[in-house]
């Protein structure tokens, strides 16, 4: 690794790309980021759960990770490689206390102030995350698998509080299986957590389907935007 980079180990990243309405997006977005939209007043929520086996920082040791974001427009940088996708995490939950005060203290990321259960029920062709806490729903999603084969892929994230405005780059690798099948689905439940979300306007069936196993996710050194509010 380089220097200044922090790597996390995972069995599985799965994650599905689903319609929700603009006029929602930019809700959840601040002002100086921009939904992507697949079709006029459509963008793009994708929920990611993550069953991390480590992390090279801070011991937090093994825990889950359910992320929902907004895909927006990445940024182009001279020598740095092109971004597959980028997202705007509007919360993010933790299975551990560590795992949520690294990621908030390191990462700038919002979060769900208390540990949530996550169970991922792997098959043959697919794999189920259930996410709860104190024994309510927050969501049920199912992804399917298709080809599989080895890759590297480069992400872009940005967050937005109180200290500024920052952007994360990472790179995901492992063996890798995506699709367009529209064979998942996800149960969006009544709960604190999709505060914001109108769950309603949610289309059910992600267009797109990620699956990746056993590999790394490796962040570079957080890029600063914009400072913040003195």
């Amino acid at each position: 690794m380089k220097s200044g980079q922090v790597l996390y180990a995972y069995r599985h990243a799965i994650g599905g790309f689903f319609e929700f309405p603009t006029d929602n997006a930019r809700q959840l977005l601040p002002k100086h980021l921009h939904p992507v939209e697949p079709h006029h007043g459509q963008s793009v929520l994708s929920v990611m759960a993550f069953d991390f086996t480590s992390g090279s920082v801070d011991n937090i040791g093994p825990y889950g990770e359910l992320v929902l974001s907004v895909h927006v427009a990445p940024r182009i940088e001279a020598g740095r490689p092109m971004a597959r996708a980028a997202f705007y995490p509007f919360l993010v939950g933790t299975t551990t206390k560590d795992s949520r005060a690294h990621a908030i203290a390191r990462w700038h990321l919002p979060h769900f102030m208390a540990d949530i259960d996550l169970g991922f029920t792997v098959g043959e062709h697919d794999i189920n995350v259930a996410a709860s806490h104190g024994g309510s729903p927050i969501l049920d999603m199912r992804i399917t698998d298709y080809q599989w084969g080895p890759v590297e892929h480069h992400y872009q994230a940005f967050m937005h509080d109180t200290t500024g405005s920052y952007m994360a780059t990472m790179a995901l690798r492992g063996a890798f299986s995506e699709n367009e099948e529209e064979r998942g689905e996800i149960t969006l439940h009544p709960h604190a957590f999709a505060e914001g979300l109108d769950i309603d306007g949610v289309n059910t069936t992600p267009f797109r389907e990620l699956w990746m196993r056993d590999g790394t996710q490796t962040f570079d050194p957080l890029d600063t935007l914009h400072p913040g509010a003195r």
